[in-house]
């Protein structure tokens, strides 16, 4: 809540100031889920704010090494879905890198190839920003859906190594990370300035991959009978002639 002291929210939620203090400054241990419900009600958040605090204060139960490489790999069966499917598709990994990629998704954007980082591509490379309608606006999302989506993950030392290249590098990154914000990923549409298709609204849908769900599965795919879905098409037709006639 704006311009609450660290007392009245401490008051509000019915512990002590210096534990709440102590709290801030990560002395405090774990809280109990009792404590992050009060101050989630005290400071007024909103459900995917309240899941992301609660996160954070839950105790982490994988054993894995966090300063470990990530050594991430795709599931064949997952690899070989991509590949078929006839729309743009491509996975990403724990820091968004796209692991895996088709053809189709690389017609959308040529940032969408296997090695490449989606927030470092959506900051640093402008032909990304430029393909986007609305920048200002997808990036706020995108990195409140990063900053829950990683959750605690975002104390890792290959991300935060993310974090820092980029904060560098991009001042527009460097202040929406500052601000916190978090939201909740749902249904979400990507609207694109695409140079050949022309302006696209693309359903933007990630798919948890089963067993491993740092990992997801991303696909765009039009309004049935839509002028979007014409476009795309045209797009992929004429990108598989060009192939076939090189």
């Amino acid at each position: 809540m704006t311009g609450l002291r660290r007392e009245e929210v401490a008051l509000l939620a019915g512990i002590s100031a210096d534990y709440y203090l102590r709290l801030e400054q990560g002395r405090g241990g774990t809280p109990s889920l009792q404590v992050v419900g009060a101050l989630a009600r005290a400071l007024r958040l909103d459900d995917a704010a309240t899941a992301y605090l609660t996160s954070l204060a839950t105790p982490a139960t994988t054993n894995a090494d966090p300063g470990s490489p990530t050594g991430e790999q795709v599931p064949a069966s997952v690899e070989n879905l991509v590949r078929l499917l006839p729309l743009p598709a491509f996975v990403t990994g724990r820091n968004f890198d796209v692991l895996t990629a088709n053809d189709n998704a690389f017609r959308i954007s040529p940032e969408l190839v296997a090695g490449k980082n989606r927030l470092w591509s959506f900051f640093v490379v402008d032909s990304e920003r430029n393909l986007y309608r609305d920048w200002q606006t997808t990036a706020r999302r995108f990195v409140a859906v990063v900053r829950d989506s990683v959750g605690r993950g975002a104390a890792r030392p290959d991300f935060l190594a993310l974090v820092t290249e980029l904060s560098e590098r991009s001042e527009s990154f460097r202040q929406l990370w500052d601000r916190h914000d978090v939201v909740a990923r749902d249904t979400d549409f990507a609207l694109l300035q695409h140079p050949v298709a022309g302006p696209l609204r693309l359903h933007l849908e990630r798919l948890a991959v089963a067993g491993i769900p740092e990992q997801g599965l991303v696909i765009y795919h039009p309004t049935a009978g839509s002028e979007d879905a014409r476009r795309l098409a045209r797009l992929l037709t004429t990108a598989d002639r060009g192939a076939q006639g090189a």
